[in-house]
């Protein structure tokens, strides 16, 4: 079902990502694999770990310490999205993957275009750019995803993209350029023990419930701005299935960026000098910090 915002939408989001962190396998195989495949570069970072992002922002910090990859079934990232803010720099990570055979699934969710990868050691991460002027209604969700876009033509919201259509748009760029400066971490997609719980957990921080699809498993929030995909988890896996192991490929912890001026007051937060900071439904520790004018400068 859908749920009315509790509040209405502004131009910016209440709530941004900051910085999401990692535990791999093999840390030089990950840095080789996620700078080559995304065009991340390394940046200047003090604690442990190798930081990646664009030459403006850190996006993720990759750790070492994992044992084993991801496997099934288990809480946890299902995966991270990059956002990027052009037609052309999609494209051109599309073709950029494509010239460096990596699989790639490139996926129409009408919202957003999206392409689907995995690391070395299973850790999924798509590239998306957001289209919501593409979309324009939803329709009967008791019969599963079913959207229409703004010409009134039926969707399902996870079709193939037409990928000869899509690489006509980086014609005249360079694949192997770093990834553009402006991109930034669009959402983070959880595996969670139930919805409910987890939707309440969020809700307190300041996301707003969007999508519901109990029947499907799967629930999305946003945080303000009309770009309703901003945190997103599912139950595909079964409901109350346990914490992936400490030993396991995934997410160690992650931040969020509180905007404006009201703060978050959340009862799963503690203060912790100018931040705070919690354990999510997962079992993820999480870091809520104030933004300010230019936030990505201060990854």
């Amino acid at each position: 079902m859908l749920h009315a915002p509790r509040s209405a939408h502004t131009t910016t989001d209440r709530l941004t990502w900051g910085v999401i962190e990692l535990q791999v396998t093999d840390l030089d195989r990950a840095v080789y694999f996620w700078t080559t495949a995304f065009g991340l570069i390394k940046r200047s970072h003090t604690g442990p770990g190798v930081a990646l992002g664009t030459d403006r922002s850190t996006l993720f910090v990759l750790h070492s310490g994992a044992q084993t990859p991801v496997a099934a079934p288990f809480t946890g990232m299902y995966h991270a999205a990059i956002g990027v803010r052009s037609q052309s720099e999609f494209s051109r990570m599309l073709a950029r993957l494509l010239f460096l055979e990596v699989e790639v699934v490139p996926t129409d969710h009408l919202m957003a275009k999206s392409l689907y990868l995995k690391d070395p050691d299973g850790l999924e991460i798509e590239v998306t750019f957001e289209t919501p002027e593409r979309f324009g209604h939803y329709g009967d969700m008791s019969r599963g995803l079913t959207l229409y876009d703004a010409d009134g033509r039926r969707h399902n919201g996870r079709g193939p993209l037409d990928v000869a259509a899509e690489l006509a748009h980086a014609a005249d760029a360079d694949p192997m350029d770093p990834l553009a400066s402006d991109s930034y971490l669009a959402h983070l997609h959880l595996k969670v023990r139930a919805l409910e719980p987890a939707l309440d957990w969020f809700e307190a921080l300041g996301f707003e419930r969007n999508l519901t699809l109990d029947a499907w498993g799967f629930a999305d929030m946003g945080a303000g701005a009309p770009n309703t995909h901003r945190l997103a988890m599912n139950i595909w896996a079964g409901t109350n299935r346990p914490p992936a192991p400490r030993e396991m490929a995934g997410l160690l912890r992650y931040e969020l960026i509180a905007q404006g001026s009201a703060p978050v007051a959340s009862p799963h937060l503690r203060p912790d000098g100018d931040v705070l900071r919690g354990t999510d439904p997962v079992g993820i520790p999480v870091t809520v910090r104030p933004g300010g004018p230019d936030v990505s400068a201060l990854s």
